[in-house]
């Protein structure tokens, strides 16, 4: 039995894992967390360095703190990568500490007072800090299986797409697909792709064939116009130019009830399904969001549906 052990950014490179790969505090505190570009750093660390080094059969725990749901273990989990989770809060529903060895409950409660209330649900209770700012918080789920016993019972009445282009090196051209089910709506696939247009243009095409979506809208900025045109001529569908002019974290918010009373998301187990939720459920209605292609996306498509189907958006 052999053992190496690494900090973050450190060398692993020569040497496997073959029974278990452990980390633990990958994050030195609530300001590495917050970071974008240190939390992308440690994740990018994590994935290439780290997780390289796994042989068949090894197995895997990420011990840390819950700082944001975008850190490694956020990240992980929502792609649905551990097969079990142990959250430990300092104290439990009535107010009672998971361990009086460690700390008794009347200390607990006395550091609840004096600490920051992002740090405490962060640091004891393993609330992640922008859980409390997250606008898409009850968004409802159905899975590929069950949707197509619908669709196969019901029949599809009809389709509908937004896609917003990406304008910059860090955009992300964001594509989401909108079918009517037995009087119902159902969010049933997603691109979120960072590629070229000659890679993403042919993928939303297809993907509009996929489903004979009749209309798409497509927002008409410096990109959108030149991808509209492109995408109308290789698809059956009917590409709608459309230029936003409402500030775009204002139409999110407006938007967001309707989208999560209204709509059921597909989870599909891609990498554009899971990234394209990720960036919904990660944005935050204080602001400072990284990428927001993606909810951007979704306000669109739901200020679209409701103008085409008015009997289904109330």
């Amino acid at each position: 039995m052999g053992y190496f052990g690494a900090g973050v950014g450190g060398t692993i490179i020569g040497f496997g894992a073959s029974k278990i790969g452990i980390t633990d505090d990958l994050y030195r505190g609530i300001e590495d967390a917050m970071s974008d570009t240190t939390n992308d750093r440690i994740i990018q660390w994590k994935q290439a360095t780290h997780d390289s080094r796994f042989e068949s059969g090894c197995s895997r725990i990420d011990i840390g703190t819950r700082w944001s749901l975008k850190d490694v273990i956020g990240q992980n989990t929502e792609q649905g990568i551990y097969d079990q989770t142990i959250v430990i809060p300092a104290l439990n529903d009535k107010g009672e500490s998971f361990c009086d060895e460690v700390m008794t409950s009347e200390e607990y409660q006395a550091k609840k007072k004096h600490t920051a209330p992002e740090i405490w649900s962060a640091e004891y209770m393993q609330e992640p800090v922008d859980v409390g700012g997250r606008l898409f918080s009850d968004m409802k789920y159905i899975d590929p299986e069950e949707y197509n016993e619908i669709s196969q019972a019901k029949g599809v009445e009809g389709s509908i797409a937004y896609i917003d282009v990406a304008d910059q090196g860090k955009d992300y051209t964001a594509m989401a697909i909108i079918s009517v089910v037995g009087g119902e709506l159902y969010l049933v696939d997603y691109i979120y792709n960072r590629e070229n247009t000659d890679i993403t243009i042919p993928l939303c095409a297809g993907m509009l064939e996929k489903y004979k979506v009749s209309y798409c809208r497509v927002e008409s900025n410096s990109m959108g116009a030149m991808f509209s045109r492109h995408l109308q001529r290789i698809t059956s569908s009917k590409i709608l130019q459309v230029q936003n002019t409402t500030n775009k974290d204002t139409r999110i918010i407006m938007q967001s009830a309707w989208l999560q009373n209204m709509v059921t998301y597909l989870r599909r187990d891609t990498r554009d399904c899971n990234l394209f939720i990720e960036s919904v459920l990660s944005y935050s209605k204080d602001g400072k969001n990284k990428n927001d292609d993606a909810p951007d996306c979704l306000a669109g498509l739901s200020i679209f549906t409701q103008s085409m189907f008015k009997k289904l958006s109330r």
